[in-house]
This record gives structure tokens, sequence and C-alpha cells, in this order.
């Protein structure tokens, strides 16, 4: 049966597969195109998620300021992976216990701040 942690757990497994085939091949985080963007190939304008794929896999290259550039989400992307593959129950507790408040408060302010670098990215 599919649940969370076990898709987050392929996610990562999946992510190193393709971070040792592309450091084992030479292979650029720019050059690497797994999927391409639907919103961007309808509309000619990077969606908010572009660049998450090459920022990820140049974390796993070890290119830090590359993956920050490419996308900044990707550091916390990654963070919560890990810690829902590992510490499933107390990413879980840790946010179960926070009030409604607090979890609205972090989910718009994590939209806000995805769609204010968004905003950025375009007209930079």
């Amino acid at each position: 049966m599919f649940n969370h942690i076990f898709l987050v757990r392929l996610f990562l497994i999946g992510l190193g597969v393709v971070g040792i085939y592309t450091v084992a091949s030479e292979i650029s985080p720019t050059e690497v195109s797994l999927l391409p963007c639907i919103f961007h190939l309808v509309t000619d304008i990077p969606c908010p998620g572009c660049g998450m794929t090459r920022a990820c896999i140049a974390l796993t290259h070890g290119h830090f300021a590359d993956a920050w550039r490419y996308h900044p989400f990707s550091y916390l992307i990654i963070g919560l992976a890990i810690g829902s593959a590992f510490f499933p129950m107390w990413v879980k507790n840790t946010w179960t216990r926070c009030s409604p408040c607090t979890r609205n408060t972090i989910a718009i302010g994590g939209i806000v701040l995805c769609l204010s670098t968004w905003i950025y990215k375009l007209w930079a």
C-alpha cells in the first residue's frame, strides 16, 4: 500500500539514483530534464516550482550555491523529505501539536514566500 512515508522514501531513493548517475556520467544539473513543466510549455512562463529538479540534483552534487540559485525551496523540500522518511512520528507529532492558527500561518507563509520567490525570478 502506498503511504506518504513510502512515497517520501521513494523520492529520496530516486533523487539519490539520479544524483549518482549524473555525477558518474558527468552530467551537469542544468542538462537534466526529467519531466517537462506543463505550465511552462503552455504559457512560456516558468512556474513557481521551475528549477526544483535542477536544485535537488545540484544538492546531490554538493553544489549548494547553484541549488539556491535554481530554487531556494529545494532545501526545505529535501529537509522535509528526510525528516518524513526517517522521523515520521516526530514530524507528525510536531505538526499536530501546533495550533490550527499556527499551521495555517506556516502554510500561508510558505505559499507567500514561494510566490514571492517566483515573482522575483520572473523580474530578475
